[in-house]
């Protein structure tokens, strides 16, 4: 009887033993905050509804849990437009800043449960830890779809950009208006009878009408005959000119050469005049000489009778010189006749 109950109590103990392992290792590997664990509460206040949260949800911390839910209730229960509250449980380990705030992100096709994380402030002096006495508070925020999409700051930026993308349009819009007045369909008829005011659609259309004469007259035949004709023409005017150009080449080259002729001329003109100056200057000390009737030819230049004499003996020269001049008339003429003795 002693060993039956002694068999009883030991398997009552392992029986035991093994439901306090069990439940142990059930605490450990399901996430859940062991009972030895310590821990302390912290209230998150969300000013706006929280779907798809429930008790023992894991709290993270830059991905890292720190905790879980204990507790979801309303704010006031006597002013229900205060918002929800959530309690929940932060391993004592852990001090979170009393600046910090909770964010719910639900998933972006609403399935499982959305994760709760709290999120530090990024710029700004390090704040004090909440008190782990249970009156810590914090501000809870819901993330909606928009913002996981696109960030705050983008949308900021966006919305930015959208406004000055509206304000561009708004002043653009009397250019617009300006530029459809300036594209309306507006014939050369029209203007020409001063009915419009020309604009670029008249324009084109009156170089269209250019181009359509333009081809016109290049497509007659005789203005291409005309056409050749004129570039032979010119093709022409151009060799001749090349030769011409050429020919003035050469004349340039010449006119070099008599330019240095004609310098080599004057120098020679220059030289011979200074021997003239010099000749002169001789014959006038010469003639003053003779004027002064020194010497025989001024005694001879000055004397009256040796000069009529010398004018008697020019004037009887000259008669015989006449009397020469008939004879040899006559003897040109064939009409001289010569007596022989």
């Amino acid at each position: 009887m002693a060993d039956h109950k002694h068999q009883s109590t030991i398997v009552g103990v392992f029986a035991l033993t093994s439901l306090i392992l069990i439940f142990v290792l059930t605490m450990m590997f399901s996430g859940g905050t062991s009972i030895l664990d310590r821990s302390y509460e912290v209230n998150v206040q969300f000013a706006e509804s929280v779907d798809g949260i429930s008790i023992g949800q894991p709290v993270t911390l830059i991905g890292k849990r720190v905790g879980e839910t204990k507790e979801i209730s309303f704010w006031d229960k006597s002013d229900v437009s205060k918002g929800i509250r959530i309690t929940m449980k932060i391993d004592e380990k852990y001090g979170i800043p009393a600046n910090a705030k909770v964010e719910v992100a639900p998933g972006l096709i609403q399935f499982g449960r959305p994760p709760i994380r709290i999120v530090l402030p990024e710029t700004g002096a390090a704040a004090e830890t909440l008190a782990k006495d249970g009156s810590g508070k914090l501000v809870g925020d819901v993330v909606n779809m928009q913002d996981q999409v696109v960030p705050r700051e983008m949308q900021e930026s966006i919305l930015r950009v959208a406004d000055e993308m509206a304000e561009l349009a708004q002043s653009l819009k009397p250019v617009a208006t300006n530029l459809e007045k300036l594209l309306a369909p507006r014939s050369i008829d029209s203007v020409d009878n001063q009915e419009f005011v020309a604009n670029v659609a008249t324009v084109i259309e009156r170089f269209d009408a250019t181009l359509r004469n333009f081809n016109s007259i290049i497509a007659d035949e005789e203005n291409l005959t005309n056409f050749r004709t004129s570039l032979a023409n010119v093709r022409k005017m151009s060799e001749e000119g090349v030769e011409a150009m050429a020919n003035i080449r050469v004349v340039s080259a010449r006119s070099q050469e008599v330019a240095a002729n004609a310098t080599k001329l004057l120098q020679e003109m220059t030289d011979r005049m200074d021997q003239m100056s010099s000749v002169l200057a001789k014959m006038d000390s010469a003639f003053a000489s003779l004027n002064d009737r020194r010497g025989t030819i001024g005694s001879l230049l000055n004397d009256n009778r040796l000069y009529e004499e010398m004018i008697l003996a020019a004037r009887r020269l000259t008669k015989a010189l006449d009397d020469v001049r008939e004879v040899l008339d006559i003897a040109k003429k064939g009409e001289l006749r010569i007596k022989a003795f």
